[in-house]
């Protein structure tokens, strides 16, 4: 009897060992059913698991679980090996010429989308007086567990980009510290529904003005920011911010051609550097080491 065990899965254990029977063509009671992972249903659809199981036939030979090249032994599997090894090997095929590569074109001046790559999605599919109401309900839950309950709305404008806002509630809680907070349910939120509607929706959501006072609040500093860049040659920096965020910033400098701006930093979030033209960056400065001399300064002669 072999004590071979294969694996399978399914949304529950019942279907997990209905697709082991399936597989192997044989009955719930041939089998021997080793349970590993229940699964789970996860949060709004999100971070379900898999239920796992490993399974072996009751009373199965080991011919029947045994793959044909195992039971042929090590002299069978060499065979193939030698025979390949005495056809005669192709000659390499000469390589084409390499061509000479053309010159890229000359990058204008960057902006947000060549930097980030984080280009402002265009509107998505329209959607249905039910869907949005679904979209409402989903946000109200995820308000509720937070303990902040609120009026909720959704439409879509002409472009049909889903605006949801919340009115009334606890909103200095839930937009959090510089929106930290209401970017997070906001992230959420798209996930949540790209789960349950199965269409592209493109969605923004704000509470009471925080999104307007913020982008007037960001164009300000980045001004101020680029007017002392310009007065003192010092590069200044925005701390990270969204994708959404930095594009205002980019946009509000991208007139001004004595300033540059560009994103750095790894993540979703990323700092905003502004800078003078042709300026190095901070924290990039040239290594004092030189080659051939063990890293040490050279001598005068």
């Amino acid at each position: 009897m072999s004590n071979a065990k294969m694996e399978y899965k399914g949304l529950d254990i019942d279907e997990a060992i209905s697709n082991a029977c399936a597989s192997l063509n044989v009955k719930r009671e041939d089998l021997e059913i080793e349970i590993v992972s229940t699964g789970s249903v996860g949060i709004f659809g999100l971070g379900k698991k898999k239920a796992v199981i490993r399974v072996s036939r009751r009373g199965a030979a080991p011919s029947e679980e045994a793959p044909a090249a195992a039971k042929a032994g090590p002299e069978a599997k060499a065979r193939p090996e030698a025979k390949a090894e005495s056809r005669p090997r192709p000659e390499p095929k000469a390589k084409p010429e390499a061509k000479p590569e053309a010159k890229p074109e000359r990058k204008k001046r960057p902006t947000e989308e060549d930097e980030d790559g984080d280009r402002e999605e265009a509107g998505g599919e329209p959607l249905t007086a039910e869907e949005l109401e679904t979209i409402k309900a989903r946000l109200a839950e995820l308000l509720g567990l937070m303990g902040c309950p609120a009026q909720v709305t959704a439409s879509q404008d002409a472009s049909n980009k889903v605006l949801v806002r919340i009115d009334e509630g606890d909103l200095a809680t839930i937009t959090g510290p510089e929106g930290q907070t209401l970017d997070g349910l906001q992230y959420l939120l798209r996930k949540i529904v790209s789960r349950v509607i199965p269409k592209k929706v493109v969605l923004s959501l704000d509470a009471g003005t925080f999104r307007e006072n913020r982008r007037r609040e960001l164009e300000e500093r980045a001004l101020a920011l680029a007017a002392e860049v310009k007065a003192t040659g010092k590069a200044r920096t925005i701390p990270a911010i969204s994708p959404a965020e930095r594009r205002i910033v980019h946009l509000v400098l991208q007139q001004d051609t004595e300033i540059r701006s560009r994103s750095v930093g790894d993540g979703v979030f990323k700092k905003v550097l502004i800078h003078l033209p042709g300026s190095k960056p901070p924290g990039r400065r040239r290594s004092s080491r030189r080659r051939g001399n063990g890293g040490r300064p050279r001598e005068n002669s």
